[in-house]
């Protein structure tokens, strides 16, 4: 019997149907009841002789893909993957899976919530109120201001979509061009400096890679204007967010929305600043995506061992053709 670990502790709360799949397929289940993220090598235990993997942000080094030979792929419950060695993975033949742009929507909705919520003060005066403070403060309209989007890709054009109607100025920078797509929605491509330097509003919705590794620097931090606000759903490490930080203390800036960190569950350097939102990464955590995810990042699974039992080419050809465009390698 095949061995399927789900990484992610919780799971299988709301995915009855999903799992009943798993089990009429005859994998063996294991399920991670830490209630924490797993951490190799501290649980290799449970990795033990497992074929497939549900991921979460849990770590996958190349140790550990040199340990457990028997893992044919990992299923990532999200599109991000910098949490896995791709270039181990290859190498011992694992395929990692994504799913796809299931996100976007629940992404792009927890930003323009932040704007909305960062332009009229919102958590300024929640927090005032329960202090017994009535101190009404004067905020802002969107349709007034011009939002810059650096990254157009899912999460960024679902951004764009749900701006439109509110009536602002928009521009982005992206390093992929959808010259029908800014026509529709009558947006204008600039450099990235040029976004930084005019926007009231930015939004960052770029990958975690080499090339993106604090793209978002000291000096374009600086350059942004005063009242301006930044909203980060991305990955951490595309920003530098000591300089960030610094900018929110000396009100440089109006405020942030931050969702990700440079180390999950540590919020530095944002910790001691009155005019930032944090949340603990959920940008993905509604009820609704998470369901879609997991049961996409569950068919995968599924598709890729049909997929390896089938001896007819013409069969694999159009089962490959099916979940290729979840597969990163």
């Amino acid at each position: 019997m095949k061995k399927i670990l789900i990484a992610i502790d919780k799971f299988y709360d709301h995915n009855k149907e999903n799992i009943s799949l798993l089990k009429k397929n005859n994998f063996d289940i294991i399920y991670n009841k830490s209630k924490r993220d797993l951490i190799f090598p501290k649980d290799k235990h449970i990795y033990k002789g497992v074929d497939y993997i549900i991921a979460g942000l849990e770590k996958y080094s190349k140790e550990f893909f040199k340990e457990f030979k028997n893992l044919k792929a990992i299923s990532r419950v999200g599109v991000g993957i910098d949490n896995i060695d791709l270039i181990a993975a290859k190498k011992n033949s694992v395929k990692v899976f994504v799913t796809s742009d299931k996100p976007s929507v629940a992404v792009s909705e927890l930003c323009v919530s932040n704007m909305i919520s960062l332009l009229r003060h919102v958590h300024t005066m929640s927090n005032d109120l329960k202090k017994g403070k009535w101190n009404p403060i004067q905020g802002r309209d969107i349709r007034n201001l011009t939002v810059g989007i650096v990254g157009l890709g899912s999460i960024g054009k679902e951004v764009v979509k749900r701006l439109s109607n509110f009536g602002p100025k928009i521009i982005f920078y992206s390093r992929t061009w959808d010259a029908d797509f800014a026509l529709k929605y009558k947006i204008t491509k600039k450099s990235l400096n040029y976004v930084f330097k005019n926007s009231d509003i930015i939004t960052i919705h770029l990958p975690s890679t080499k090339e993106t590794k604090k793209m978002i620097d000291k000096k374009m931090i600086l350059s942004m204007k005063p009242n301006s606000i930044l909203i980060n759903t991305s990955r951490a490490s595309v920003i530098d967010n000591i300089t960030l930080a610094n900018s929110l203390k000396k009100k440089l800036i109006l405020g942030a929305a931050i969702d990700v960190f440079n180390e999950e569950k540590k919020i530095y350097p944002f910790d001691k600043l009155k005019n930032v939102i944090l949340t603990p990464h959920i940008g993905s955590h509604t009820l609704e995506t998470r369901s879609e995810m997991e049961k996409m990042a569950i068919a995968n699974i599924l598709d890729y061992d049909s997929l390896l039992k089938k001896t007819k080419s013409a069969e694999m050809t159009m089962l490959w053709e099916k979940i290729s465009n979840n597969s990163v390698i």
